[in-house]
């Protein structure tokens, strides 16, 4: 079926909510800050026009660790994804994969046919300057805040839609789909640990290490 087609099962609603307000999440000095994110993933897909809504936690460290716990409907296990400077790994629960791969441009599009590199996204997450050598940016003339901006060599742009204090609403653009997220600044369910950037097999899990 594939994750986009578990997106469309895990559809619960038509609009994204925001989580209720908590004491800021994010740590430490530019470069190597942590935080906590909750929030909500609508995806779509451009050109067979499904789309879902899925539940996300997050955990980062700058520069390149991360994790991402996505569950759909009732709770659902969707997915875990463990980022680990130039690795990254997935649980896929409704397919029981587990899935190693170099962190790269396609770190996400195994899971969403969008093409955006690690860094962007922690990024986005700790509200940095995209990578000036790679990115095109454009700013509101009113706020000064960076409003677009579009990678250099793939098909592929995040665009502001809302900030509002801590919470924000923005949307991840490419040819074939758009993924829109709600992210507030907000203590993750995921439990921040030593091992909280690694993901082990689970049990009767075909493995697979992708290129």
């Amino acid at each position: 079926m594939g994750i986009f087609g578990l997106f469309v099962l895990a559809l619960i609603q038509t609009g994204c909510q925001s989580t209720p307000k908590s004491e800021p999440t994010v740590k430490g000095d530019i470069g190597s800050a942590e935080g906590q994110w909750r929030g909500k993933a609508l995806a779509r897909n451009l050109v067979t026009g499904k789309s879902g809504v899925l539940d996300i936690e997050i955990i980062a460290r700058e520069p390149n660790q991360l994790r991402m716990e996505i569950t759909g409907s009732f709770s659902t296990p969707i997915a875990s994804i463990a980022m680990n400077g130039s690795e990254v790994r997935y649980i896929l629960s409704q397919e029981k994969r587990f899935v190693s791969a170099p962190a790269g441009a396609d770190t996400f599009s195994r899971l969403v046919p969008v093409h955006i590199p690690p860094a962007a996204l922690l990024a986005v997450l700790f509200d940095r300057d995209l990578p000036a050598g790679d990115w095109t940016c454009d700013r509101d003339a009113a706020t000064h805040l960076v409003s677009f901006c579009a990678y250099k060599t793939e098909d592929v742009g995040v665009k502001w839609l809302e900030r509002n204090g801590r919470n924000r609403r923005l949307k991840i653009l490419s040819k074939d789909a758009e993924i829109e997220l709600v992210l507030d600044e907000a203590k993750s369910k995921v439990e921040p640990g030593p091992n909280v950037f690694t993901l082990t097999p689970p049990d009767g899990y075909k493995r697979e290490r992708a290129k």
